[in-house]
């Protein structure tokens, strides 16, 4: 990928030359959506990402898509560990002597280089505690299946519409027997996977990633060529400079060699993530601002099992989504066939590549957790190499959470019964361990009780913005990626019109 880098990567003191309208910092499915979308309305956008370039596109719609020994070592090229804890444990989180107990990715897309595929909408009830409600969330919904290439029905309401589902298989057919015939609502899965025909100079293009769609946006190019798009690869922003209530520049470490740049931009778009988001947020001392910064983070709840079939279903291949309701705030994702096996978040394409003779299906049930206040972000006193990385996150499971577990594992116990599986094994999972993190940079509609407006602009600050899951008030059961692209979407577009409309 050396090469590669060397097509695309911006330095920063070429960035910082000549400032961009907006410096967007961070290059995952939030971020480089948003750039896309700032770009196809004229305006000029530098990204940031502080990892490199180790692939160009999600692995599994690559040749390393079966590569079951190469895959895990793709990720710890990028990978680092990091801390969840609950307060007993604070105190010992900030010294830096706790273990890491989570994963997190430093690359160029981001996660959406390995992310699992699913992309369910939220439920309009979920949108409850949101400064805008369903119904106004919609179209952004709907244009964002259509961007990633959702596969399925009425995906984006045109003549791609008719996307068949990525899987289909006998043995699915069977599972899904089995389950609606127990009374349990289930069907195929909503998959951020492109199954629309290749036709009229179209291919599909496998697995959404944001690496993918950048790539092949024509306005990318470098920034010594003055293209409307840069990429700066390997160039962590590390703290955001202030002059009361604009940002004068972004501090910006190029991690091959250390050196630091400055670099202004009309506008500062926050992309990296919920925890990350958050954290160069506290590193720049922006809870002086508003003390909500860095509060009111959460993650889904996490119940995960291995189920045992009597005799195989006769095909490699099966996926059950079963959505959630009102009464049932979690939903469940069944994959297979295998032989026995366990997931691992290091290898997101295994349900790829499943076996005819398999008897075993994964199984994840993810569930609403609440945020409250207390549970924040938080940087580390440690000292560390790289400063990315010197933070912690501390959360504690509620009475509501521990009640939504019980039921996730009982239900867990239903679904085994009606697809006449033996449960093998189950565990629930401690907080953040479902990588769907959000929170810290809350929105909402005063400035009083959120640190952003419902366009994800800070309320304090004149030219910082978020688009990412840092500002949700809380989730629904869905996993995030759909969700933040399509908040991506809409909060572009508000942000475009402000800087039009702006001297």
């Amino acid at each position: 990928m050396d090469s590669l880098t060397r097509l695309f990567h911006s330095p920063p003191a070429t960035v910082a030359a000549a400032p961009p309208d907006c410096l967007v910092i961070g290059s995952g499915t939030a971020g480089v959506t948003a750039a896309l979308a700032l770009v196809a309305e004229g305006h000029r956008v530098a990204i940031l990402e502080a990892g490199p370039f180790v692939l160009a596109e999600h692995v599994g719609s690559g040749p390393f898509a079966k590569q079951h020994a190469v895959v895990p070592q793709l990720h710890d090229l990028v990978r680092h560990r990091t801390v969840w804890t609950d307060t007993a444990h604070a105190t010992e989180a900030a010294a830096g002597t706790l273990e890491g107990n989570n994963n997190a990715w430093l690359a160029v897309g981001g996660r959406t280089l390995f992310w699992g595929g699913c992309t369910p909408r939220f439920l309009d009830g979920d949108f409850a505690d949101w400064p805008y409600d369903a119904a106004s969330f919609r179209p952004w919904y709907e244009r964002a299946e259509a961007l990633i290439g959702a596969s399925g029905a009425g995906v984006g309401g045109t003549e791609d519409a008719t996307a068949p589902d990525f899987i289909g298989s006998s043995a699915q057919t069977r599972l899904l027997a089995r389950l609606i015939g127990a009374g349990i609502q289930a069907g195929a899965p909503p998959l951020g996977v492109d199954t629309r025909p290749v036709r009229n100079g179209a291919l599909s293009r496998g697995f959404d990633s944001s690496v993918a769609r950048l790539l092949r946006c024509p306005q990318l190019g470098r920034a010594a060529d003055r293209a409307p798009l840069t990429l700066s690869t390997e160039c962590a922003a590390i703290g955001l400079r202030r002059d009361g209530s604009r940002i004068v520049g972004v501090r910006v470490q190029d991690r091959r060699d250390g050196s630091l740049h400055d670099i202004a931009a009309r506008h500062v778009v926050l992309a990296g993530g919920a925890v990350q988001s958050t954290r160069l947020c506290l590193a720049s001392g922006l809870q002086e601002l508003d003390p909500l910064v860095g509060h009111w983070v959460g993650d889904h709840l996490f119940v995960q099992a291995v189920m045992r079939l009597p005799e195989p279903l006769g095909h490699h291949a099966a996926y059950a989504f079963i959505p959630p309701r009102p009464d049932r705030p979690f939903h469940v994702q069944m994959q297979g066939m295998f032989g026995e096996t366990w997931y691992s978040p290091l290898d997101a394409t295994m349900w790829l590549d499943g076996e005819p003779d398999g008897r075993y299906l994964l199984y994840y049930c993810f569930g609403i957790s609440r945020a409250t206040r207390e549970a924040h972000v938080a940087v580390s006193e440690a000292p560390a190499a790289d400063p990315l990385h010197r933070y912690y996150v501390v959360a504690e499971r509620t009475p509501e959470d521990l009640a939504t577990l019980d039921a996730m594992e009982r239900f867990t116990g239903e679904v085994a019964t009606a697809i006449g599986a033996e449960l093998s094994r189950m565990q629930r999972h401690h907080a953040g361990a479902a990588l769907h993190e959000f929170g810290g940079l809350r929105m909402g509609r005063t400035a009083a009780n959120s640190v952003t407006d419902p366009d994800g602009r800070f309320w304090r600050i004149d030219n910082l913005s978020c688009m990412d899951a840092a500002i949700w008030p809380h989730q629904g059961s869905a996993n995030s990626y759909l969700t933040i692209t399509a908040t991506a979407l809409r909060n572009a577009a508000a942000l475009s019109a402000a800087l039009r409309e702006a001297p």
